[in-house]
């Protein structure tokens, strides 16, 4: 933790937050989140969780830096596409600038039933910034079965969507989409393309539903958020809890309203 001076100044505006507060601002330093994916999503997820001051932001990706990246993943610039730089390490180059305060824990791996369970050790909150459903489902399932928070997220053209599953109080995955689609028949950001202020605000999204849990607000939303940037359209849609769900279902509940 910094001297309480610097810390103080750092955090002056969001410490004026009647929602945050010094005590709050405080307890998000002593917190850790995982982000899982370091594109589109994940950089401008991890960018913001280090600008608001939680204490240790994991970031986990495979893949490299590429010029199709630079339009809407921020964080990263031409030197990381010319170094063929994997992701998360770039995270871990960048971030630091911003918030030395902020551990960064960046692993170059991928994520899978095996891998999961040590990349959330001492972890709060799980973000998705993936872009495939198997790496989602693996996701919710082990956070499911850990009784681990998460929020789902996903981007394309000039739609994106985001949903806070919190094991025992919301529906999770498997409850919205109890099967992955087909491969093949979804289109993705390599076919339809996405425009590149999309990702920043559905991250936001992502990042303020997180910051909520970890001060153990009440105003998390558990509802499926839709947004179109371009058709300037807002849904919340209330997703039902399947009692039947393989993941969730044998839960016991007291649901969020």
């Amino acid at each position: 933790m910094p001297d309480d001076q610097r810390f103080a100044d750092r955090y002056s505006r969001q410490i004026l937050l009647r929602h945050l507060g010094l005590e709050g601002q405080r307890d998000l330093a002593r917190q850790a989140v995982l982000v899982v994916g370091c594109g589109a999503l994940g950089s401008h997820q991890a960018e913001l969780l280090t600008r608001v001051g939680v204490g240790t932001v994991r970031v986990v990706d495979r893949d490299v830096v590429e010029l199709s990246n630079l339009p809407r993943q921020t964080l990263f610039d031409e030197e990381d596409v010319a170094a063929r730089r994997p992701k998360a390490e770039a995270a871990s180059l960048h971030l630091p600038r911003i918030n030395a305060d902020t551990t960064i824990d960046a692993r170059v791996m991928s994520v899978d039933a095996d891998t999961f369970g040590p990349l959330v050790e001492g972890i709060s909150v799980v973000l998705d910034a993936t872009d495939n459903f198997a790496t989602r489902y693996v996701i919710n399932d082990q956070c499911v079965a850990r009784g681990l928070p998460w929020i789902y997220g996903g981007v394309l053209e000039t739609s994106g969507m985001t949903m806070t599953v919190i094991p025992g109080r919301t529906p999770c995955l498997r409850c919205l989409f109890p099967e992955a689609p087909v491969d093949g028949t979804v289109p993705s950001t390599a076919t339809v393309g996405i425009l590149n202020t999309l990702p920043a605000l559905i991250a936001a999204r992502q990042v303020t539903e997180a910051v909520k849990i970890l001060l153990g607000s009440d105003a998390v939303n558990p509802h499926l958020v839709q947004l179109d940037l371009w058709g300037n359209e807002l849904r919340q849609l209330k997703v039902v809890r399947e009692p039947g769900c393989p993941a969730c279902g044998k839960i016991s509940a007291s649901p969020l309203t």
